[in-house]
């Protein structure tokens, strides 16, 4: 599986973003409320996260097993179920895609929650923003510790 890039990440959350944010001037322009970042959704993004970090802990224990076996401080560690393995990756870059998506979505809709001239929810907005972008960390990090790291003897190839 190829590695998430950033660039694609940040290319999503501003196309979201500068769609997002004409969409939600039509909306307003035809007579619709102004849109705003619930309680639900604040509290869902940075759930998923937690949840992808737990999924990863025996990951995180083998690479830490791993090292030590290699520094020969321990006994060599039992090797994750890989059906797990790719699962947990996966959900690290769907998790990571959602997230940049969300930040586009939440940017949108705090940029028109500033220009407006209606008092509207802001700190829902910049927590749902906030919790967007713990998303997509979360997401790259756990990622990041699916690499295969380099090999120390790179003449004996």
């Amino acid at each position: 599986m190829k590695p998430t890039k950033i660039s694609n990440l940040i290319t999503a959350a501003g196309v979201v973003g500068v769609v997002g944010f004409f969409v939600i001037q039509q909306m307003v322009g035809s007579g619709l409320p102004a849109p705003t970042l619930g309680l639900n959704l604040v509290l869902i993004q940075p759930s998923l996260a937690i949840i992808l970090v737990l999924s990863a802990i025996p990951i995180i224990r083998y690479r830490n097993g791993l090292k030590k076996f290699e520094e020969e401080k321990g006994k060599r560690p039992v090797p994750v179920d890989s059906n797990y393995a790719v699962r947990t990756l996966a959900l690290s870059k769907a998790v990571s895609l959602t997230g940049s998506i969300f930040v586009g979505w939440a940017g949108a809709v705090l940029v028109y929650q500033l220009i407006s001239p209606e008092g509207t929810k802001l700190l829902l907005t910049l927590l749902g923003l906030i919790g967007a972008l713990v998303m997509v960390v979360a997401g790259l990090v756990i990622e990041n510790l699916f690499r295969i790291p380099p090999d120390k003897d790179a003449d004996a190839a």
